[in-house]
């Protein structure tokens, strides 16, 4: 189960897409952490892009080690 501070740092990524929708990396949402002073690393980048497609908000495209996230442009759910 995620605590707190884990849906707060998601729910800012998911922001940050909606209001830059492209394709992002899991080094853009890194440096976006480091920036935002969440500062965590590649890994926990990489899993929070995965945890919002499982979610159905992004969508994930590429093979393994190049793989980008867009926005899936679906309805919001009502909580996260």
């Amino acid at each position: 189960m995620a605590d707190a501070a884990d849906r707060a740092r998601r729910r800012e990524l998911l922001e940050a897409i909606r209001s830059a929708p492209r394709e992002w990396t899991t080094g853009e949402v890194r440096r976006l952490y480091e920036a935002s002073g969440w500062g965590p690393n590649r890994g926990v980048a990489r899993s929070d892009l995965r945890t919002l497609a499982e979610a159905g908000d992004l969508i994930e495209d590429g093979p393994e080690n190049a793989r980008v996230y867009r926005l899936s442009w679906r309805l919001p759910r009502k909580k996260r």
